[in-house]
């Protein structure tokens, strides 16, 4: 696998000249420019690897080695004998009604790269309907024991936007797609493929608990907590007033139990009733706690302590990072040391920042997520 940068002030035009100095061999070629140059990426791509499969989305800021990156166009190359990691890649289109239609496809192209426990993975960025997509992937792949790991497509204008005016689009083979995923199977040739998650927030001791009474999962509203209006009882438990409430996501979202986990949910904009839109689909009789930071420093020490544990040899890690936590990293003055130290600890690190994070057969916010490769023997490079 070899890894592509465009220089401060590169064209796209000239860092696709320069990346089809690599087109020989290479079977997919994955990339993530800045928003707004997703289209013109998009195409000077597919020139420059006429013959491969090229896809992409577009992300806010760049985790790359350390920085935290704006302007900058990350890409990802993998070639058919790639010693480090080999990959085949798909397009699954109008996901919002009919995500079930790719599984067999998705199947057949796992299978083909053999995989053996824990060295397969799938990664896949897509613009909508997260949770019927990744129930559906996730029922086949798990049969395969191949976990699902992946991002949704974000731009900052959609903050400003009703969600029924925010389009978001992923690249596949020089063209856009809306209601679109595009995957990526990945095979590492040098070990395991492990995925991590980590979140900076807590259930407290004495946080009571929440039913969601009123809801409408289609249009991701939450009505209605305990059978009264949302924004209320948020108000009234956090001491938030209820203008201000949303403004306050990046301090103390909504947690959604699943058994012993606790997955967080962003609030997005207030609807009229008290109702609160959400970033991501919220149940009828849902378990809602409003959670609080906890020690972020000692959590994400953890995280890489435990993977250096369990992954003592790496070659790379891939992060997708929600935008509300890199706003979190913003606001406590992290944006400069955390990637930079979590790097030092574990080596090569990359990523991108979402909208949303998907892991196995769940999907949630403000949380981020590490893909990592195992490294024995070598591993992944940049190229000039």
């Amino acid at each position: 696998m070899r890894i592509m940068k465009s220089r401060p002030g590169e064209t796209m035009a000239a860092f696709a000249a320069r990346a089809h100095l690599h087109a020989t061999g290479t079977a997919v070629a994955l990339y993530f420019p800045p928003q707004g140059e997703l289209q013109e990426t998009a195409e000077a791509m597919q020139r420059a690897f006429p013959d491969s499969l090229t896809l992409g989305v577009a992300t806010v800021r760049l985790f790359d080695l350390g920085a935290l990156e704006s302007g900058t166009t990350l890409l990802f190359l993998f070639a058919q004998d790639d010693a480090d990691v080999r990959a085949d890649a798909m397009l699954l289109e109008n996901i919002s009604k009919a995500p079930i239609g790719y599984v067999l496809e998705m199947r057949r192209r796992v299978e083909a790269l053999h995989p053996i426990e824990t060295n397969v993975a799938c990664l896949e960025f897509c613009t909508n309907n997260e949770e019927m997509l990744v129930t559906t992937l996730t029922a086949m792949l798990a049969l395969l024991h191949v976990p699902l790991f992946g991002g949704t497509a974000f731009h900052t204008d959609s903050l400003t936007k009703a969600p029924s005016d925010v389009h978001f689009c992923v690249a596949w083979q020089g063209r856009l797609y809306e209601d679109a995923c595009i995957a990526l199977i990945l095979k590492n040739m040098r070990g395991r493929i492990l995925l991590y998650r980590e979140m900076f927030y807590e259930v407290r001791p004495g946080t009571p608990m929440h039913l969601a009474t009123k809801v409408d999962p289609e249009h991701r509203l939450l009505i209605e907590l305990d059978d009264r209006p949302a924004a209320e009882v948020y108000s009234e438990e956090t001491g938030i007033p209820v203008e201000k409430i949303v403004s306050h996501v990046a301090e103390q979202p909504f947690g959604r139990t699943l058994g012993e986990e606790v997955f967080v949910i962003s609030m997005r904009s207030l609807a009229p009733g008290g109702a609160i839109i959400m970033s991501k689909a919220v149940n009828l009789n849902d378990a809602l706690y409003i959670m609080n930071v906890g020690d972020y420093e000692q959590i994400w020490r953890e995280t890489c302590a435990r993977i250096c544990r369990e992954l003592p040899e790496r070659q790379l890690t891939f992060a997708v990072e929600c935008y509300h936590r890199y706003m979190f990293y913003e606001t406590h003055g992290l944006t400069e040391t955390l990637p930079r130290d979590r790097s030092a600890l574990l080596g090569p690190t990359y990523g991108i920042v979402s909208g949303g994070e998907q892991i196995r057969g769940q999907h949630m916010n403000q949380t981020g997520l590490f893909l990592v490769f195992e490294g024995k023997g070598g591993g992944a490079h940049e190229v000039d």
